[in-house]
């Protein structure tokens, strides 16, 4: 579950900057579950599907703001990825690229917090995201997916060609085409020639499953 991925790095980044927890403070868990939670209850619907809400701005107490200071950067790419994450589970789309803000309340005590969310439209930034955790940028040239080493997107296994798909920005979004592989390219288990890719689809090219963020 993607909320469970989420405790764990989140543990895991807290764990190296904190020999040990402090009472009622704010844990880092807690603010990606909170954030989840209100991406859940602003969430829109549109033609194209469910659309969540890109900006984020939190809110922390002086105590737990100045416990995360010198790793806020780290924590908030960490807050931006589990957006992220949160939406290709359920199929939502965004508006423009994910931003995190954190900022300082006086009146908020230790371990409480507020966030609000908003959509915000921006050029968008597609993504290409594989199952084995790496995240490619789907920008002007079309990303190359195969086992050579030099294409963008390398696969090291026999099934897979050299030069075996490719991945480009469309007017309408994002699309894929298999460049005559051995083995295919698959798209919700069909294989395919060239196709229009949502990020509710599932790209299978030799062992590696992938999706598309559009924003």
């Amino acid at each position: 579950m993607v909320l469970k991925s989420v405790e764990n790095r989140l543990e895991r980044l807290f764990e190296k900057t904190f020999s040990r927890p402090f009472k009622n403070a704010l844990q880092p868990v807690e603010i990606g579950t909170r954030i989840v939670r209100e991406v859940d209850l602003t969430r829109r619907l549109s033609n194209q599907g469910p659309i969540s809400p890109n900006h984020v701005r939190v809110w922390l107490g002086p105590a737990d703001a100045q416990r995360f200071d010198g790793f806020q950067k780290a924590l908030v790419a960490e807050l931006e990825e589990t957006v992220r994450q949160h939406a290709v589970s359920e199929g939502y789309s965004f508006v423009g690229p994910v931003a995190v803000e954190i900022y300082i309340d006086d009146a908020l005590k230790v371990g409480d917090l507020a966030v609000k969310t908003e959509f915000v439209a921006g050029e968008a930034q597609p993504r290409l995201l594989a199952n084995d955790g790496r995240t490619f940028a789907i920008g002007e040239q079309p990303l190359i997916i195969g086992r050579s080493p030099d294409v963008a997107v390398v696969i090291n296994d026999s099934n897979v060609s050299r030069r075996h798909a490719e991945v480009w920005r469309t007017s309408e979004g994002v699309a894929i085409r298999d460049l005559q592989s051995t083995n295919g390219t698959y798209v919700n288990g069909h294989r395919i020639t060239a196709v229009s890719l949502s990020p509710r689809d599932d790209v299978t090219v030799g062992p590696l499953h992938f999706r598309i963020e559009l924003a």
